[in-house]
């Protein structure tokens, strides 16, 4: 049946919905919207799947995301302008340590989901980076992202007061993963917000993050939201300081208080009272995975850590604890220098610098690319920090969200300004 579903959606629904955008032009802003929206939870058909690994990729998928861009990559016509940059370089690179990693994966099948989902995720970056030279186009993806985030609050209300969830974590696979997504939004809404650029759902969609992040009890988000936030003001009021702005900062300041006089019990438990033997594991899956670049120089192959973790000796070297045996390591650094060997980390470094880099570039314009290139800066940079204490960046939501990023950047930045 999955393989009906795919051809049937390929095959009919996908140049079905090429051929209403190209009759209606307003359908494309639409379409990329609902990618924007669809990305943090979209709906997947695994052709080929091994659905209890541990890996970050269990399955040769395809997504909703993956057919909407489809559609949309070979609809409307060109446009006039480039995007600035491609990343092609760092982009090449780093696909060789990928490919490079296969020389000494022990699950050539395993390692192939993760190459499948690097192809997808440059595909993406490819057809958004030329769409996103229309300024209304990132609009409509803004409007998309923000939209999602106010569902995911809402689902997170439910989860916390109708079904009284310890931790929520929205439709994430994760309470650090609904953190990590939504503070990668909430300070492009924020910088709309204080540049008065913002609709009337920007403060809603930063309280949704806040709320979000609350109660997903993540350590790493609430504390990346904080700097996120205050980072925020300095850069706006650093770009024009007004009374307006400063009435939005006292009013987020009595409401910060509100909340943690009535979460800070919550909050301070969660920060001093993390299990031992958690900190433990986490600091000797880091461990292990030093381990594995130091003896391969190619890695053990992508998406192969908790594969040779467990059968590579390495969880029996360090004594790790059965239970914990086939984890991953919580660090995306070690675990990509683990998977891809020193040379692959220092690519995907690379890959992160470079489109951080444009993004911040975007940043010194003025006016709405300038607030959007803030925000994006500020919402990688939370990803980057929590990249130290997560491997989740490799999850699919968050990889779509990144290669969004940089699509935006570049595009607005090859745009002119009108």
């Amino acid at each position: 049946m999955k393989w009906v579903a795919f051809f049937g959606a390929l095959l009919i629904g996908v140049p079905a919905l090429r051929e209403a955008m190209n009759r209606s032009p307003k359908l494309r802003a639409w379409a990329i919207s609902a990618v924007c929206f669809d990305l943090f939870n979209p709906m997947h058909i695994n052709l080929i799947s091994q659905e209890n690994y541990r890996g970050d990729s269990r399955g040769i998928e395809v997504t909703t995301v993956d057919l909407i861009l489809l559609a949309v990559r070979f609809s409307g016509s060109r446009p006039t302008t480039a995007p600035a940059t491609r990343h092609l370089f760092v982009r090449a690179l780093f696909f060789t340590a990928v490919v490079l990693s296969f020389s000494d994966t022990p699950d050539t099948l395993k390692s192939a989901f993760s190459l499948w989902k690097l192809v997808r995720m440059f595909v993406a970056f490819d057809t958004l980076a030329t769409v996103f030279v229309d300024l209304a186009l990132v609009q409509a993806a803004m409007t998309g992202l923000g939209a999602a985030v106010l569902a995911q609050g809402a689902l997170v209300f439910w989860q916390k007061y109708g079904l009284h969830a310890i931790r929520t974590q929205g439709s994430l696979p994760h309470p650090n993963s609904l953190a990590m997504i939504t503070n990668m939004v909430a300070p492009v809404a924020f910088a709309l917000w204080l540049s008065g650029r913002g609709r009337a759902y920007a403060p809603v969609v930063v309280a949704c993050t806040a709320m979000a992040t609350i109660t997903s009890l993540s350590r790493g988000g609430m504390a990346m939201f904080v700097l996120a936030a205050t980072l925020g003001c300095v850069v706006s009021f650093a770009r024009k300081a007004d009374a307006r702005k400063l009435k939005i900062v006292i009013g987020l300041g009595f409401a910060a208080m509100l909340v943690l006089a009535k979460s800070l019990d919550t909050i301070i438990e969660r920060f001093t009272t993390a299990p031992k033997e958690s900190e433990l594991a986490r600091v000797l899956f880091n461990k292990a995975a030093k381990m594995m670049a130091d003896e391969r120089p190619f890695g053990v192959g992508i998406n192969m850590y908790s594969y040779v973790l467990e059968h590579g000796g390495y969880a029996a070297r360090l004594n790790i604890e059965p239970g914990d045996r086939s984890g991953i390591a919580h660090h995306i650094y070690w675990l990509t220098a683990a998977e891809l060997g020193y040379f692959g980390a220092i690519a995907y470094v690379l890959v992160v610098a470079s489109v951080l880099s444009s993004a911040l570039r975007l940043a010194f314009r003025g006016g709405l690319r300038g607030d959007l290139g803030v925000g994006m800066t500020l919402g990688l940079s939370t990803m980057v920090l929590q990249g130290t204490a997560e491997w989740i960046a490799r999850q699919t939501p968050m990889a779509y969200l990144f290669w969004v990023y940089a699509a935006m950047a570049s595009g607005l930045r090859g745009s002119s300004e009108r």
